[in-house]
C-alpha cells in the first residue's frame, strides 16, 4: 500500500473501531471521521521538540529505534459538543465528558491499530503521554498537537489550538511505527485568520481569565491553575471555551481565502 492507502485504511479501521467501541460501553459522545497524518521521526521539527516544547520532550526513538514516522490523528467533537461549551465560563458537563471518553478510548483505539499494523507486518507502540506541572512553567513530554502539527495536520491559532481541516474542536493521539510509508510535513498555508492577516482574535476575548493575547506570551500557569481547579471540582483537566464559537471551531477558517 501506498501512503494514502495506508491512511485510508487507518481512518477505517480506527471509525469502524469507534462506531463498536461507543455502541458496547453506552459513550454519549460522537466524533466525526478521523483525520490522519505521518510525521517524519528524522525531521528537523521533530528533533527540536526539546527546543519547542520542553527539554525532556520523549524522542520517537525512545520508544520504537527504527521507528519511520509517528501516526498522528485528530477526532473532532460532533459539533454539538462545541455548542454545548458556548455559554457560561465553566466546561459544560457535555464538554467534560466527550474530553474523558475520548482519553480513555483512545488508549484502546491504539491497541486496535497496534494490532493491525502487526497484520501488515510491522511494528507500532503508544508513547508516554506524560504533562508536568512544576512551580515555573507547563510543559508536555509528549506534545499531541506539536506532534500534529509536524505532520501537517493544521497550523497553531492564537490560542495555541491547532486548526485541522475539521477546525479546533477534538481531540488528537498518536502511535509511533516503523511502517515505510511517506511522511507528511508542516503546512506552508497559515491557517489562523488573526496571524494569516489581522483580523479575528475572537478566542482571547473567549477566555473568562485573559490568558492570552495577541501581542503578549500565553500565560501558562494561570490556564493551569484553571484547569487544575476543574480537575478537583470536574474531574478532568479541561475548559475549551478558547476552542469553542470561533470561525476555526468547526473547519479551515482559511478553506478558500
Amino acid at each position: 500500500m501506498n501512503s494514502n492507502e495506508v491512511k485510508q485504511a487507518l481512518q477505517k479501521s480506527i471509525t469502524q473501531f469507534i462506531n463498536a467501541y461507543k455502541t458496547i460501553n453506552s459513550l454519549s459522545t460522537s466524533w466525526k471521521l478521523p483525520i490522519v497524518g505521518f510525521a517524519d521521526t528524522d525531521s528537523a521539527y521533530i528533533l527540536s521538540l526539546r527546543e519547542i516544547v520542553s527539554p525532556t520532550h520523549y524522542m520517537p526513538q525512545d520508544f520504537l529505534s527504527d521507528c519511520t514516522v509517528i501516526i498522528s490523528y485528530f477526532l473532532p467533537f460532533d459539533t454539538e459538543i462545541g455548542q454545548s461549551n458556548n455559554g457560561n465560563t465553566e466546561p459544560s458537563p457535555t464538554w467534560v465528558t466527550a474530553y474523558n471518553e475520548t482519553n480513555q478510548m483512545f488508549l484502546e483505539i491504539n491497541k486496535d491499530l497496534i494490532q493491525l499494523i502487526g497484520r501488515w507486518g510491522f511494528h507500532a507502540v503508544s508513547p508516554q503521554t506524560v504533562g508536568m506541572i512544576d512551580s515555573t512553567h507547563i510543559y508536555s513530554n509528549w506534545s499531541q498537537r506539536h506532534i500534529a502539527y509536524a505532520a501537517g495536520l493544521g497550523t497553531f491559532g492564537v490560542n495555541n489550538m491547532l486548526i485541522t481541516e475539521a477546525g479546533t474542536c477534538g481531540r488528537f493521539y498518536s502511535l509511533i511505527t516503523d511502517l515505510p510509508v511517506e511522511p507528511d510535513y508542516p503546512l506552508k498555508e497559515e491557517r489562523c485568520l488573526y496571524k494569516r492577516s489581522g483580523v479575528c482574535g475572537l478566542c482571547v476575548r473567549r477566555c473568562p481569565i485573559q490568558a492570552l493575547a495577541l501581542e503578549k506570551p500565553f500565560d501558562r500557569n494561570a490556564c493551569a491553575s484553571r484547569l487544575e481547579g476543574f480537575e478537583r471540582r470536574l474531574g478532568a483537566d479541561v475548559c475549551g471555551k478558547c476552542t469553542v464559537k470561533l470561525p476555526c471551531t468547526y473547519h479551515n477558517p482559511a478553506k478558500g481565502l
